[in-house]
């Protein structure tokens, strides 16, 4: 994340998507062309006018020259403002679409670490920033030609007070370029203060039960509080850089002013026509401001550019993204699954897992036990490729995961988590997410089997009633019967448990227990628990400790061997008998 970008591969990646509409750029750079070349004519025609006045000749067709090119102009200017604000919109909702797609490409390590709010301000900030980047560059295009046009009329007016224009042109660009460097670093610490504000609002939202419970109101206002302020300092700063350059251009203007007074005079002594020193006073803000939003718009391209790089750094760095190399089908394997010395490691430093040596036959269950911390969540996070092994291999039916396409194996593989997650929307569509193609009858079919089906007809709207944001509005048992009636409606070859049942009470799990036995039916499965309900069915049993596997075999054999499983299967039945309840209880 890093990761730096030229201005040139920005201004690059910012034609990529001009260039993706490129009739509507046509048409506005045709309007632009004629729109800078009639606002040239007109004063050209003042010229003419001015010069007839003084030698008597007649005037009336350059006053109808003057009118008719002037109209001609702001017509132009029209269609050129009416094209560029179609070709803004139309290259700002593809910037957005193509940062949320690119976001969602990223891999599962990318949003371990970026904090939501953040990723938020960029998909809505930072294009938002970008909305006038069609029309700047349409108008530093124009004001570029209006200016080289001006300083083409100018020599041909005066030699001596065209050259000291072409003077003037360096120092204005060398003072802009200066003062939009420091108006990129500071817009920079402004965004990024910016996204904190609004990681930190939707972190303490997220968690406001929480917070409540606890009493940490106060906690949390003071922390947005120095986040605010942090941001404010790095908004008056911007400011600062930014309105700055006005009073330079003033303090530039009456210089140049100043400047070619005093050289007119001198050159009108020497022979220059009055006429021709009145066209350069008339015309100097035909040059002058033109040249300052030149430099104005360099200045808009520098902020623009800070809200390219943040988006490049999610959109355009290939380092982030989920290497799917693979083209095997994995949608009718057979499940068998071999994890040979694997290591990992979240940080590249500390193993998590080491020297992971197991294998599982097609159909065979196998529970995967340890405590907190072990690594069992971690190696059905490695199956389903949410990290990438740092040493080993994992295969399925002989064949490295990696050479699976990466959705059909993700397909293949169903993961019921302990942490349910539920999109706001409908319990329908939170059921439709797994298979698309189910009907109604299919899915009331699935829900009696997780005993759902109850609560979910007691519901107003029964399948379309509403689910909150994370669910909010259903109880944690609710929410995770709904997340298993998703995984049986995606009929998966391979299907992992990682602790499905840990938020229903006891008497509902009993039930669900037949709708687990219809799910894992010739499938391979792997269940990660703690409730002997689980382990005891299994076909193996996989200890872990500290990220490394200790035991392997039935619940008989490792219980037979003792060591670490057989303690933790006493502690557990010492904890449900009576004698351990009435001790603690007094």
């Amino acid at each position: 994340m890093d990761r730096k970008f030229s201005d040139r591969y920005l201004l690059g990646m910012a034609w990529g998507y001009i260039s993706n509409h490129l009739r509507i750029f046509a048409v506005a750079s045709v309007a632009l062309l004629l729109n800078v070349v009639l606002s040239i004519l007109g004063p050209v025609m003042l010229n003419f006018m001015l010069n007839a006045a003084e030698t008597g000749d007649t005037l009336m067709p350059y006053v109808l020259g003057y009118i008719v090119f002037n109209a001609l102009g702001w017509l132009a200017r029209v269609f050129q403002m009416v094209n560029v604000t179609r070709l803004n919109a139309r290259v700002v909702k593809e910037i957005r679409d193509s940062t949320f797609s690119n976001i969602l490409e990223n891999k599962i390590p990318f949003f371990d670490v970026q904090k939501s709010g953040e990723l938020t301000s960029r998909v809505v900030n930072d294009t938002k920033e970008l909305s006038e980047l069609g029309m700047s560059m349409a108008s530093f295009i124009t004001d570029l030609l209006r200016v080289l046009l001006t300083i083409a009329f100018f020599l041909y007016l005066s030699p001596i007070l065209g050259l000291f224009f072409l003077l003037f042109i360096p120092v204005v660009m060398v003072i802009s370029i200066l003062m939009s460097r420091w108006e990129r670093k500071e817009s920079s610490v402004w965004r990024r203060r910016f996204g904190e504000v609004n990681a930190r609002f939707s972190d303490i939202m997220s968690k406001i039960a929480i917070s409540k419970a606890f009493n940490r109101e106060e906690e949390n206002l003071n922390r947005f509080r120095e986040i605010n302020e942090a941001t404010y300092r790095a908004s008056v700063k911007r400011g600062l850089a930014i309105f700055l350059f006005w009073p330079m251009t003033d303090l530039m203007l009456h210089a140049l002013r100043l400047i070619i007074i005093a050289v007119g005079i001198w050159q009108i002594s020497n022979g220059l026509p009055l006429v021709n020193f009145i066209m350069f006073i008339v015309l100097l803000g035909y040059f002058y401001w033109p040249l300052i939003n030149l430099a104005n718009k360099y200045n808009s391209f520098q902020v623009a550019s800070a809200s390219l790089e943040r988006i490049a750094k999610v959109s355009e760095d290939m380092d982030l993204r989920e290497d799917d190399g693979g083209t095997l089908p994995a949608d009718s394997i057979c499940g068998e699954i071999v994890f040979r010395d694997v290591d990992f490691s979240y940080d590249g430093e500390n193993l998590v897992l080491s020297d992971i040596n197991f294998s599982i036959s097609p159909g065979e269950r196998v529970a995967l036990v340890g405590h907190t911390g072990a690594g069992k969540s971690t190696i059905a996070s490695l199956l389903v490729r949410f990290y990438e092994v740092s040493d080993g291999s994992i295969t399925v039916d002989g064949h490295d995961i990696k050479d699976y396409d990466l959705c059909s194996l993700r397909r293949a593989v169903g993961l019921v988590s302990q942490r349910v997650l539920l999109f706001k929307g409908t319990i329908r569509e939170n059921l439709l997410i797994a298979n698309p193609e189910a009907d109604d009858a299919r899915m009331w079919e699935v829900l009696d089997m997780v005993q759902a089906r109850e609560f979910i007809e007691l519901l107003p709207k029964g399948l379309d009633s509403k689910v909150e944001e994370n669910g909010k509005n259903l109880s944690a048992g609710q929410k995770q019967m709904i997340s298993f009636a998703r995984a049986v409606l995606s009929e998966p070859r391979v299907i992992v448990l990682d602790e499905a049942t840990s938020a229903v009470d006891l008497y509902t799990e009993a039930k669900i227990q037949d709708a687990i036995e219809t799910l894992l039916s010739s499938r391979t499965s792997i269940s990660i628990a703690h409730r002997l309900t689980t382990i005891l069915k299994s076909d193996k049993i996989i200890v872990l400790d500290h990220g490394r596997i200790v035991q392997v075999g039935s619940h008989e054999e490792l219980l037979a061997q003792g060591g670490m499983y057989s303690e933790m299967y006493n502690l557990y039945l010492e904890t449900q008998s009576a004698k351990y309840l009435e001790k603690i209880k007094y």
